[in-house]
């Protein structure tokens, strides 16, 4: 849950994208905007084009656009894509423990993650990267 940035530069790369209206962008002038260097932006990218979010292009005039409609992507979609699961880390106690505590904090954890993410994922459905550009970014 939100444990890095890359959900919020996925969210700035998709709605530069959305900007562009169908355009390909280079790795570099996205990196530019968002302050990071290219090679870590083109992994990001990976991630987004393996979750059916960006369509890319090499070589050349090459780059990235979105493979589907601002309006289609929410942003779950960008975070079931670049974050980890979990969002609530646990550490793992010993199976040898003879500690009451111990013997149910598995399982208090794990239900308390599950209504963590649903609630997450349930918050994030309702945006979608069109809503961001009308809402918030200026054309």
């Amino acid at each position: 849950m939100l444990s890095n940035t890359h959900f919020s530069m996925a969210i700035h790369v998709l709605s530069a994208l959305a900007y562009h209206e169908g355009e390909l962008v280079g790795s570099d002038h996205l990196a530019k905007s968002i302050g990071t260097n290219p090679s870590f932006l083109r992994g990001l990218i990976g991630r987004l084009k393996e979750a059916g979010l960006v369509e890319t292009q090499m070589g050349k005039g090459g780059g990235t656009r979105l493979a589907n409609k601002p309006e289609n992507i929410s942003l779950r979609d960008v975070y079931l894509a670049t974050e980890c699961r979990p969002g609530l880390k646990t550490h793992e106690c010993s199976d040898l423990s003879k500690c009451p505590v111990q013997a149910g904090m598995s399982t208090l954890l794990k239900d308390i993650n599950t209504r963590v993410e649903q609630a997450v994922e349930s918050e994030l459905k309702r945006t979608t990267i069109a809503d961001l550009l009308a809402g918030y970014i200026g054309n």
